[in-house]
């Protein structure tokens, strides 16, 4: 159950009392805490019982179980970046270069806009995630997807519409085993703008 306790607050104070004394005594499920990752929080007087403030600590897992501490870097890049990453692939090939870009837009909003670059490879995050496309052997992933696999030593270079779901690509691919991680923030949205 998600609330807004700003939105509440403002509605009712009683609800929000409630809620927030809920919250703050609801323990978080197990298979959700880190032993690792600590977040402390202190929040305002307004939203509890008691006028004085409370502090409480919760752990967060990664998305997929993975700690934050565990995760590889993920470089975030721009349009230039981009450009220069396309222009390598498209004068050196993929095995050159040492790069893979994947768009996890849609077919249809690939169709719409179009492709990046010629060596840009579809794959869009419902098969990565859903599929666990890149848990797939080699030649099961190139048979359903129309190119080679990614090695586990090739940059993978992920971008979407607006930066959002090839972030969650990167994550999904480093649960994969993918340590080289290149995001593309801006996406379609940003490379197709004048």
């Amino acid at each position: 159950m998600r609330i807004s306790l700003t939105k509440a607050a403002l509605l009712s104070p009683a609800f929000a009392r409630t809620a927030s004394a809920f919250l703050l005594s609801t323990p978080a499920p197990s298979s959700l805490l880190s032993p690792t990752t600590a977040t402390t929080a202190t929040y305002p007087s307004f939203f509890h019982p008691n006028p004085t403030p409370t502090t409480t600590t919760t752990r967060r897992m990664m998305f997929g179980g993975m700690n934050s501490e565990d995760m590889p870097p993920i470089t975030r890049i721009g349009k230039d970046a981009m450009t220069e990453i396309l222009e390598d692939v498209a004068n050196g090939g993929r095995e050159e270069s040492g790069y893979v870009v994947i768009d996890v837009r849609g077919v249809d909003e690939i169709n719409f806009t179009g492709k990046l670059g010629e060596d840009v490879e579809t794959l869009p995050l419902p098969y990565i995630m859903q599929a666990g496309a890149l848990n797939l052997e080699e030649e099961e992933f190139e048979e359903q997807f129309g190119f080679a696999k990614p090695q586990l030593d090739e940059t993978l270079v992920f971008t979407c519409k607006a930066g959002i779901r090839s972030m969650t690509a990167c994550q999904v691919a480093a649960m994969a085993g993918y340590t080289n991680l290149i995001n593309y923030d801006g996406g379609a949205d940003e490379w197709f703008s004048r």
